[in-house]
């Protein structure tokens, strides 16, 4: 009953917020989606070993679309979060929204071009694939960081706080899991993982947010209007025996 008031409600708002709703609601369906295609992807390659190889690699056998179709609904998604940060935070140039985009950008360009098998010739789908997923892993902290001002700014003091925390996981993920020799060899596919979830619920947590502070009505208890109020100090400074209750 709640959701279908939410509608309804839906068609009185003014057309920006309408498509901040509208950009949010579409951005937090990408990572729900992503991570129970990629469960049932894991699940029907039990040959894919998830600590040491990456999720790239289920794109391939008669399920692999499953996988690949996850990489485009994220990466669009990514993209529609992006448009509900401008809309929200109402700059004509966000640096931290322009990062999410190329986010979305990059999934979409994994989707695009698989991983080559290992052992084959190196292909420019490969390096293609290859430089979009290194530039999501290091574009990863960079939208936290760069997002968490604007947060704040627009009155989003909480998801600034988590901004700032899932940029400092996403960092330290990088720095273990991907700089440390040892520890990319044998653990790659979960410090992967982490990554990925990290970021994702990152991105579900401020659509949601975003969703709710768009639904969330104002205060009726408004503070009086300054012109009113204006007016009320110059009658009791006209009419000093008024006592004012």
């Amino acid at each position: 009953m709640e959701l279908l008031s939410h509608l309804k409600r839906l068609k009185t708002l003014p057309p920006r917020k309408t498509a901040l709703i509208t950009s949010a609601s579409f951005a937090a369906l990408g990572p729900v989606y992503f991570l129970a295609s990629n469960a049932i992807s894991q699940v029907l390659h039990p040959a894919q070993n998830p600590i040491a190889v990456t999720v790239s690699f289920l794109v391939y056998g008669s399920y692999g679309w499953l996988q690949t179709s996850a990489f485009y609904i994220l990466g669009i998604s990514f993209i529609a979060l992006a448009a509900a940060l401008v809309l929200k935070i109402n700059t004509r140039l966000n640096l931290g929204a322009v990062v999410v985009f190329l986010v979305g950008v990059a999934f979409v360009l994994v989707a695009a071009n698989h991983v080559q098998i290992l052992g084959t010739t190196i292909t420019l789908s490969e390096i293609v694939h290859r430089d979009s997923a290194i530039a999501i892993v290091v574009m990863s902290p960079l939208a936290c960081f760069l997002l968490a001002p604007s947060l704040k700014a627009s009155g989003h003091k909480g998801l600034w706080i988590y901004s700032i925390i899932a940029g400092s996981i996403s960092l330290a993920t990088i720095i273990i899991g991907f700089l440390i020799p040892t520890v990319h060899t044998s653990f790659l596919g979960v410090f992967e993982r982490t990554l990925l979830l990290n970021g994702q619920i990152w991105g579900e947590i401020i659509c949601i947010r975003l969703i709710w502070t768009a639904f969330k009505p104002k205060s009726t208890h408004a503070a009086v209007d300054s012109s009113y109020l204006r007016l009320l100090q110059i009658y009791v400074s006209l009419h000093p025996e008024v006592e004012v209750k």
